[in-house]
């Protein structure tokens, strides 16, 4: 989940990162390493599921020092419209701005949401 803050770009698209790509399984250009989502809004909410469920995952600090170990940021790719044409905006997130919390559930495995925060396109 996320907002993203942009002044006067219309956001068309957004790519982030999988699990795969996080645990370091999948380069970011691979078809696994990363998923491309519409926006209509500036808001990001998606569930990705992934098949980990041991229990080095289940709590929020162990699987974010996990992910800092493999990967230094979290690149995202913002595809905006504008002055009429097509643009891609790659911002690399810091873990320092990203918050990971478990969530409580009744279902097998482990679930966390990742919080990405506001993230500010200066256009």
């Amino acid at each position: 989940m996320g907002n993203i803050k942009a002044k006067a770009l219309k956001i068309e698209t957004i790519k982030l990162p999988t699990i795969a790509f996080l645990h370091g399984l999948e380069e970011e250009n691979s078809d696994s390493g990363s998923i491309e989502i519409a926006q209509n809004t500036n808001n990001i909410t998606i569930e990705l599921s992934s098949p980990l469920t041991s229990h080095l995952y289940s709590k929020a600090e162990n699987l974010i020092n996990f992910y800092k170990l493999n990967r230094q940021n979290i690149p995202i790719v913002i595809t905006v419209i504008a002055n009429g044409k097509s643009k891609k905006i790659r911002i690399e997130l810091s873990w320092d701005t990203i918050q990971i919390n478990k969530l409580e559930d009744d279902h097998f495995g482990n679930l966390f949401e990742v919080n990405l925060n506001e993230i500010t396109i200066p256009y």
